[in-house]
């Protein structure tokens, strides 16, 4: 497979939260970790007599209503190994393989912040609906690990697949044959969740989604400001810098017609921003 070399990038973004023994642990790693627990959990409730614990923790459209709220967070990690079998494990292989590296390319909060939303906007809106769809339920996390797949596909759309065919074909493709699955069996509680996952994941890459909103505060001068103040600029350089990198990287390996809007964008601002400095040094000379 074409991407196989992306997967370097890795080890230089932002490294391991902790090391297991050879084992770097990243915010990937964490979740197949929870979900895989959970799952082993769930069997052991169940094997128990206590498999109405597990589903408790599944979201009615209801629940908000009822106080539930916990549903919301608790939802994606009901996992039922009786219905699901070895498509868990491909699920939870395919997490890992597609997290990784969109976690890498967007940075771990923003990917924890995109996981969020995966998980809370098609609950919210299954609640805001309920009058309609009635009391629609969601467990597991399928669709999520669908989403983050389709996400990888916005950040490497050229990268190829079965007979060379495009991730952006095979994101196409997929999402169709899951809408179609759906409609036949007249799913509209999973239809909704399927496109609303599906539309934030890749707005999230395509619309500028690459780096984390930063949120400023008024602060009062300072005694000698321009001395010290100068240097507080120079970690944003670098963090820009390992972009540009990964960006420049990219382009190597897919090409231009690859980068995202928000990819394109950052290597013109950091474009812009070396022409700027080289003027002001010329016209220091």
């Amino acid at each position: 497979m074409a991407w196989g070399n992306s997967w370097q990038r890795w080890e230089g973004a932002e490294g391991p939260i902790f090391t297991v023994g050879s084992i770097r642990v990243d915010l990937t790693v964490m979740l197949v970790g929870a979900h895989t627990l959970m799952m082993a959990l769930g069997a052991v409730l169940a094997a128990s007599g206590l498999g109405h614990w597990v589903e408790a923790a599944a979201f009615h459209a209801t629940d908000l209503r009822e106080g539930h709220v916990w549903t919301l967070v608790t939802y994606p990690f009901v996992h039922d190994i009786r219905t699901e079998g070895v498509w868990f494990a491909l699920e939870m292989l395919m997490f890992f393989w597609f997290g990784r590296e969109v976690e890498s390319a967007i940075g771990r909060k923003p990917f924890a912040f995109l996981y969020g939303v995966l998980a809370l906007a098609p609950a919210l809106l299954l609640s805001g609906l309920q009058p309609w769809l009635g009391s629609a339920g969601l467990a597991g996390s399928s669709t999520l690990s669908f989403a983050v797949f389709l996400a990888f596909c916005a950040l490497h759309p050229g990268a190829q697949f079965f007979f060379g065919m495009p991730a952006r074909w095979v994101g196409w493709v997929l999402l169709g044959v899951y809408s179609l699955t759906g409609f036949a069996g007249r799913d509209w509680p999973g239809l909704l969740q399927l496109w609303t996952s599906a539309f934030l994941a890749v707005g999230w890459i395509r619309k500028g989604g690459m780096t984390w909103p930063k949120i400023s505060f008024p602060k009062g001068k300072r005694k000698g400001g321009k001395g010290k103040g100068g240097t507080a600029k120079k970690p944003a350089g670098l963090f820009s810098a390992e972009k540009v990198d990964a960006i420049l990287e990219k382009i190597s390996k897919e090409g231009m017609e690859a980068l995202t809007p928000g990819e394109k964008k950052l290597l013109e601002d950091a474009r812009a921003k070396l022409l700027q400095k080289d003027r002001q040094n010329g016209s220091l000379r």
